[in-house]
């Protein structure tokens, strides 16, 4: 029976699984997030903090211990010279676990291990009449734009009302000019009325001539 053990055997044996923890620790420390799935996760949680804790504690002790453990010589190096001044206030708590849901396939919940990075420092709280004037200030207000480009969107919407001004007496030009034509067009003679009034004027002219014909003739011969 496997009583008090605390140890997670992940579904291999010994050396596999020490070296499969040591390789996502490595890369953790090295990239600052990896993606496994949530029993592993808290694994990887409890090594990646107690190398962070040695980091802290700075000493050649520390960074031998560190590297029996870190597979990269240039991630020791990393975790020395900035995590431990980037969790110096901080006790415990050096990495966060997110899920992210099932993983397709087995459905096993996935979750993303990453390097806590917030800091510690808790804001400074105004008593009486400044923290009620520092409230009023702090009322967020739409961020104006600079002079510069309020100048440009001014003179870009001045040059677009113009534009459009210019169109619209175009446009009511060429409707006055479409209704004088159509206008003058309804007052003259349309083309066959024209025509039919010069085949009227050519038949009376014909029926005048042949009247006078007739009467030269009748006054010709008696």
């Amino acid at each position: 029976m496997r009583h008090r053990r605390r140890t997670r055997r992940l579904g291999c044996k010994t050396a596999h699984r020490k070296a499969m923890l040591r390789n996502m620790v490595t890369s953790l420390l090295d990239h600052g997030r990896i993606m496994t799935t949530v029993t592993r996760a808290k694994e990887v949680r409890r090594i990646a903090d107690r190398m962070v804790t040695l980091a802290k504690d700075g000493t050649l002790h520390a960074r031998r211990q560190a590297m029996s453990v870190v597979r990269d010589p240039a991630v020791v190096a990393k975790l020395f010279d900035e995590c431990s001044d980037k969790y110096g206030d901080r006790n415990g708590g050096y990495t966060r676990i997110v899920r992210i849901g099932p993983r397709r396939g087995d459905a096993a919940m996935m979750s993303v291990v990453e390097m806590v990075s917030e800091s510690l420092e808790k804001p400074r709280l105004r008593s009486g009449r400044r923290k009620k004037q520092a409230d009023s200030e702090d009322v967020t207000l739409i961020p104006q734009a600079p002079s510069e480009i309020q100048e440009e969107k001014q003179a870009v919407t001045s040059t677009e009302e113009q534009e459009e001004a210019e169109v619209g007496e175009g446009l009511e030009q060429t409707e006055t000019s479409e209704a004088a034509a159509e206008e003058g067009a309804g007052s003259g003679p349309s083309e066959e009325e024209a025509t039919a009034g010069k085949d009227e004027s050519d038949v009376a002219a014909e029926a005048a001539r042949e009247k006078s014909g007739e009467e030269e003739e009748e006054n010709g011969n008696p």
